[in-house]
């Protein structure tokens, strides 16, 4: 039997619990620990008394010991929660609340803290379930509805989480939730609802830096530069100190190739917050575009431990880029896989390239559907620029945007929308493209010409270009709702094009995780081209192909071909197109900081200083290479 509490020890914890100050108990905490005959009970309530007073770390040791001696009392359970969550361990919470029994999880309080505990340790389907519960019973307030939108727009469930979100934003929830639900449209290429929301909030707060941040970051998610810039310029007008505002402005620079502005706000971030991740990556990049990437090094390397594990992937493709920069070729392949396995890791929600794979085959098969008959003009007015990433797309839009009766919208899902409107009305996709009505054909057009005019900003155009690269494995699905379209396919040489995209650090969906690694990244090369191939093979289709390699040797040539495929005359503007591009408000895509210079030949055949890990890759795409004129280059 274990001895009883020594009578000095046994009046402290008596004073304590009768006093509701735990701190004479404090020095007796081992003796009451290792006290066998103590009640469970008793050090729950000197636990909750530390807890009340911010004695986390002491509420913690005394509950796992209330824990082992009453493991049947899921007050101690869901109270160890709490302070295991105050002690920022997520992940310790969830292990003590998984195993309650169901009526205890159904509990509102039970089920609020299960919401926030699957949440916080990235368990955003639990969230749901716990938080959904909570608004299926009626206990739901805002605050429970921007946690579930939040967990909802983690699972990718984009219209769900910003139903949600409105929901919170009428009952009155604050400021967070409004800025989610601005996000959210965003992701949902719907700026232009984020900016009017934003707008409609700031004519009551018009100073309020952090709906001013989200402001600018709209509008540079919409692709509009200036305005942007703008935003941001009163968000840290608003709050100098802050340095999110002074970081997106040295970002906006950094993109439009405004180096020296750049650097002077990423070094106010810096002081304003020197633990300031995206600041310290601006100084890198900046230096490394100046021609000094040992400089670069020196300024990226010490984030690598500070930055948190959802942005190291960040870290390390600035510090990839920089090796790769200074010609270490090993040393930079070797970078590039860490950076993208690191994305790979931490991306929410898991990414499964199979399921691109899967998509393409099925669109291989099943895409060769004609127009339909009588439709032959609609869409001539729609010009559709494709290809692989980083073929060169961004530098024939801009050479195509320079042109007076010529507007490129940059990289908007609007295809990806339409295929959305198909699978909601019930149709599948590819499946059911063949046997599309009149009617529904018609219902598409209008939806993605709606969602075009989101984007165009200029009037009495010839031509509205939709560039977004991997639409190429959607023309059997464009012809049929546009049958007057034309397309520009951009081609490069296949290696650079796979070694180029493995050295981006893509936003991850299904289709860019598959460009985490040089294999898979030319397993998709091969079956996008298969797609596009298969459909323009069995139906005539107007598209003219353009060699980044022959663009950059010969632009007027180049240039001229493509306003002859137009039926439109050549214009001298297009020579310029990089002057033209520091002036263009929409400008987003990844290239854009390199599409603000002249043409520059140092990409050409870089894949050819990767040898070990290219010239399997090589042997891999020798169709392709065969077949796009790539032949006579070393492979």
């Amino acid at each position: 039997m274990a001895p009883p509490l020594p009578p000095k020890v046994r009046a402290a914890l008596e004073r304590a619990l009768d006093s509701g100050d735990p701190s004479g108990a404090r020095r007796f905490h081992d003796i009451l620990i290792k006290a066998q005959a103590l009640p469970a009970a008793a050090l729950f309530r000197l636990a909750m008394l530390e807890a009340r007073t911010g004695g986390f770390a002491s509420a913690d040791r005394l509950l796992a010991v209330a824990g082992k001696r009453a493991p049947g009392d899921p007050q101690v359970r869901v109270n160890h929660a709490q302070v295991r969550l105050a002690l920022d361990d997520p992940d310790g919470a969830w292990t003590l609340l998984s195993p309650l029994p169901v009526p205890v999880r159904a509990n509102p309080a039970v089920a609020r803290l299960i919401g926030e505990a699957a949440l916080r340790c990235n368990r955003p389907e639990e969230a749901v379930t716990a938080y959904r519960g909570l608004v299926d019973s009626g206990a739901a307030d805002p605050g429970v509805r921007v946690n579930l939108g939040t967990a909802l727009r983690r699972l990718g469930r984009y219209e769900e989480a910003a139903a949600e979100l409105s929901l919170a934003v009428e009952q009155g929830a604050g400021r967070e939730a409004l800025v989610g639900l601005a996000g959210l449209h965003v992701q949902l290429d719907q700026h232009d609802r984020a900016i009017e929301l934003l707008r409609d909030r700031l004519r009551r707060s018009p100073e309020d830096p952090v709906l001013l941040r989200q402001l600018a970051v709209s509008h540079r998610m919409a692709g509009n530069g200036a305005a942007a810039r703008r935003a941001a310029r009163r968000a840290a007008l608003a709050a100098p100190d802050d340095p999110s505002a002074l970081t997106l402005l040295g970002e906006l620079a950094e993109n439009a190739a405004d180096l020296d502005p750049a650097d002077v706000w990423a070094r106010r971030a810096l002081t304003a917050g020197p633990g300031t991740l995206g600041a310290g990556l601006v100084r890198a990049a900046v230096a490394r575009r100046r021609g000094d990437p040992d400089r670069a090094l020196s300024l990226v390397e010490p984030w690598l431990e500070r930055a948190p594990a959802a942005s190291r992937h960040l870290v390390l493709f600035e510090r990839a880029r920089c090796f790769e920069a200074a010609r270490r070729t090993e040393a930079a392949i070797q970078a590039f896989a860490e950076a993208n396995a690191q994305q790979m890791a931490s991306a929410l929600p898991r990414r499964d390239p199979s399921r691109a794979f899967a998509q393409l085959r099925a669109v291989s098969a099943l895409h060769t559907a004609p127009p339909l008959p009588g439709r032959g003009a609609e869409g001539a007015d729609l010009l559709f620029v494709v290809g692989f990433p980083r073929s060169g797309t961004t530098l024939l839009d801009q050479v195509l945007d320079a042109h007076p009766a010529i507007e490129v919208i940059e990289e908007r899902p609007l295809v990806a929308a339409m295929i959305a409107d198909l699978t909601t009305s019930g149709r599948r996709y590819p499946e059911d493209l063949d046997s599309l009505t009149a009617t529904e054909i018609l219902a598409l057009e209008e939806h993605y010409r709606r969602r075009l005019s989101r984007h165009t900003r200029r009037t009495g155009m010839r031509f509205t270009v939709d560039k977004m690269p991997l639409n190429m494995v959607h023309v059997a699905l464009i012809r049929r709702v546009f049958p007057g379209a034309r397309f520009i396919l951009a081609l490069r040489h296949p290696c650079d094009v796979v070694l180029s995209c493995f050295m981006q650090d893509f936003g991850l969906n299904d289709w860019m995780a598959a460009l985490t690694t040089p294999d898979m990244a030319a397993d998709l090369y091969s079956a996008a081209f298969a797609a596009w191939e298969s459909y323009v093979a069995a139906v005539p289709t107007p598209a003219l192909m353009v060699r980044y390699e022959d663009v950059v040797a010969d632009l007027e040539r180049e240039a001229r071909r493509i306003t002859a495929f137009l039926d439109l005359p050549f214009d001298p503007a297009m020579l310029t197109f990089h002057e033209h591009a520091r002036t263009r408000e929409t400008l987003s895509t990844p290239s854009a900081s390199q599409v603000t210079q002249p043409i520059y030949r140092t990409a050409l055949a870089r894949w050819r200083r990767y040898d070990s890990v290219m010239m399997p890759i090589a042997a891999r795409l020798s169709a392709e290479i065969e077949r796009y004129g790539y032949a006579e280059e070393r492979t």
